[in-house]
């Protein structure tokens, strides 16, 4: 039979692992999410150099064109 102090190891042993494996869970799903929106942040950055270099092209047309 188990005494007392040992039962309260054995809980506080069982929560700790509780406890760590949640956290352990939490960073990886933050990592997986970070990645996934390192990938789309990369996307909308490239689209929006993109649209400024449009722009200049536009503004450098019509400067080249005013007397």
């Amino acid at each position: 039979m188990k005494t007392g102090g040992t039962t309260v190891i054995g809980i506080g042993l069982g929560l700790y692992l509780l406890g760590f494996g949640m956290l352990a869970g939490v960073a990886v799903e933050r990592m997986r999410f970070d990645h996934r929106r390192a990938d789309v942040l990369a996307r909308y950055d490239e689209a929006v150099r993109e649209w400024h270099a449009f722009r200049i092209e536009v503004e450098r047309a019509v400067a080249h064109n005013e007397p």
